[in-house]
């Protein structure tokens, strides 16, 4: 046998060890088992924005469903009418959801029936908007789960200020009073975080509903908004996760004087680790495989 034989045959049995190895390599790795973590994954607005999720509606009860076939709970957002009813929705403007785009609209601005007559659409799927009372119903039939409610206040001032509505202390002082109507219905109150920026507000849930935890959503550096949730009395902070003054260390020490850590929303597998890395108390995402993708399992 010539030089080149035993040349090729010594390259083919290389070859077939590396294909070897490399399967080897892959089944271990697909084998490896979970680690577990006390990390809650919330899916943000139930099961992700509906721009990354299309097949399904962001802050409806089939959201919240398939969220909760992957992650550990949800979070959802939250917007008050004109007779006072809580109505799962994020957007200020319902032209952007409604099928029928010349809709313009807003939750604050508007009463329950003209709200219930509105389909929410996608490229895939048609559905309504759902009121509060109705999620906290599913929830009392399910098995408990974690879910932070974000009470949304980013609206335009010429319309929280209407004389319909009378300024956004009013608003939040009768927010907090249909909240009490409803959150004390629910098996664990100390599964549902709140998130909100005004303080009074925070005072006023934690005399109406105790137990309940209120998470500071502000935007300022990571420390500004601990020391703030301290002084203030919230029981948690809401952060996102590329907050450039976010650290382990002052994650840390909020954990440390007794508050909960929300990040949000990391959504790609390297996104996921970095936030996973600064050891909150939840994630909140859009990626229904987080858990999957960062080889997790959270203890029971």
């Amino acid at each position: 046998m010539t030089n080149k034989f035993y040349i090729r045959f010594g390259c083919f049995l290389l070859i077939v060890g590396l294909v070897v190895l490399f399967e080897q390599c892959q089944k271990d790795s697909a084998t490896t088992p979970p680690m577990e973590t006390d990390v809650q994954f919330l899916g943000h607005k139930g099961s992700g924005s509906s721009s990354i999720n299309p097949s399904i509606i962001e802050n409806t009860l089939p959201a919240v469903q398939k969220g909760l076939t992957t992650l550990t709970g949800v979070e959802l957002d939250l917007q008050m009418s004109l007779d006072g009813t809580i109505w799962l929705f994020h957007d200020l403007d319902l032209s952007g959801s409604s099928c029928n785009t010349t809709v313009h609209k807003t939750i604050i601005l508007s009463y329950d029936t003209d709200i219930a007559k509105i389909n929410i659409c996608t490229t895939k799927a048609v559905d309504r908007i759902y009121r509060l009372s109705e999620f906290i119903t599913f929830w009392n039939q399910a098995s408990p789960f974690y879910v932070s409610l974000h009470i949304k206040l980013d609206f335009p001032k010429d319309s929280i200020n209407k004389a319909v509505i009378g300024g956004e202390a009013i608003y939040l002082s009768k927010f907090a009073d249909n909240l009490a109507k409803i959150i004390p219905s629910v098996k664990d109150p100390g599964k549902i975080m709140l998130e909100v920026y005004d303080a009074t507000f925070c005072k006023r849930i934690h005399q109406l509903i105790p137990g309940i935890k209120v998470c500071l959503i502000k935007e300022v550096t990571f420390p500004k908004q601990i020391d703030d949730a301290i002084a203030l009395g919230y029981d948690g902070v809401s952060c996102t996760f590329d907050e450039p003054t976010l650290t382990g260390s002052e994650v840390t020490r909020a954990q440390s004087n007794g508050l909960i850590v929300q990040l949000w929303t990391p959504d790609t597998k390297q996104e996921l680790a970095t936030a996973f890395g600064f050891h909150p108390n939840t994630i909140q995402t859009d990626n229904l495989n987080a858990l999957n993708d960062l080889n997790l399992s959270v203890k029971k």
